[in-house]
């Protein structure tokens, strides 16, 4: 322990407690907001709500569709909704979506796999940002 060390412990402890709960409140104020508590592995999981026109037909009945992860599971996938969303889930069907055969000019590729949920809400509960009906 150095000389200088010595001075620093003694100007902490002459400092006055009101000071010292001034300095928190300004680190308090100048945090940032925080983002959705308790969220855990939920945005890992959910990809993507997807838009096509049966997922907004589905939307109208109280069924959304998600573009999920591949190795998430019902139980994961409605823990995630849950919280993300503030909405109670009574039913959550898994769909693998299989990979497509593409071609670019002279060579073969294909797509990746994904997996799809069609999770269906409470009645009178609605996911808001999610499109209800094509016409």
């Amino acid at each position: 322990m150095g000389i200088f060390d010595k001075l620093k412990f003694k100007k902490k402890e002459t400092e006055s407690p009101q000071k010292a709960e001034a300095v928190e409140a300004e680190k308090k104020e100048d945090a940032p907001p925080k983002s959705k508590g308790g969220t855990g592995r939920a945005y890992q999981i959910l990809l993507r709500p997807v838009t096509s026109e049966k997922g907004t037909h589905l939307a109208s009945t109280g069924r959304y569709v998600f573009a999920v992860e591949m190795r998430a599971n019902k139980s994961e996938i409605k823990k995630g909704i849950e919280r993300i969303y503030n909405v109670h889930v009574e039913a959550v069907r898994i769909i693998s979506m299989p990979s497509k055969t593409r071609r670019y000019g002279k060579t073969k590729g294909k797509t990746s796999p994904w997996k799809k949920a069609i999770v269906q809400v409470r009645s009178g509960e609605k996911i808001p940002g999610i499109i209800e009906s094509v016409g």
